[in-house]
């Protein structure tokens, strides 16, 4: 379903076309989908600022920025399009532009002097310094942005998945759970990637 949804998008009556509401568009866009209306989507999420492709595949990243979108729109987070994420995509001032993987590292290694180069590392194995990084879980819950705080976390912190889309207080919020212990015991699977020996480069004869 959806085969010409876009037609017309790039004109003509100007805010009366929205192909996401045209009878070519299911009234829920959703993981798995391909056709038109995702490219729709995911269109008008990259003209946001999104860092996105535009191919009409409703996969993990498309999911992911979706559910930033919605986080930052103030929508229920659910992953999905349906009417209140379409109207928001149309009519949402909502900018998806983030701080370069370049300033990212500054900022993570100004924030953990002690332990600059792992701090980064865990954040590269986390989220590839993606601030809009979501990851859902088997149980329903998700970890979000560049330290992938968990819910759970997030609720001891006192803050939302909103705060957690933030770099600036992703960062911080690392930073407080890493100074509990002084390590990186809530990252498990990073702090052993971060930790194993790598193999030397091959010299070059």
């Amino acid at each position: 379903a959806g085969a010409g949804a876009g037609a017309g998008a790039g004109g003509g009556t100007g805010e009366a076309v929205r192909p996401l509401f045209s009878a070519g568009c299911p009234p829920v866009i959703a993981m798995g989908e391909h056709d038109e209306c995702v490219r729709e989507v995911q269109r008008l999420l990259h003209a946001k600022g999104a860092d996105i492709g535009v191919d009409g595949d409703f996969g993990p990243q498309t999911l992911r920025r979706v559910t930033a979108f919605q986080v930052l729109a103030g929508l229920q987070p659910n992953g999905v399009v349906a009417e209140p994420t379409k109207k928001a995509l149309y009519t949402s001032s909502v900018r998806m532009r983030v701080w370069p993987p370049q300033k990212v590292r500054q900022r993570v290694r100004e924030v953990f002097p002690e332990v600059p180069d792992k701090a980064v590392a865990i954040a590269d194995c986390q989220s590839f310094l993606d601030p809009l990084h979501i990851l859902p879980n088997t149980n329903g819950t998700r970890n979000w942005g560049l330290f992938q705080i968990s819910d759970a976390r997030l609720r001891e912190l006192g803050g939302t998945p909103r705060e957690a889309l933030d770099p600036e207080w992703n960062i911080r919020a690392a930073r407080k759970l890493w100074s509990r212990e002084r390590d990186f015991g809530d990252w498990p699977h990073c702090e052993r990637a971060a930790d194993a020996p790598r193999s030397p480069a091959p010299k070059r004869t």
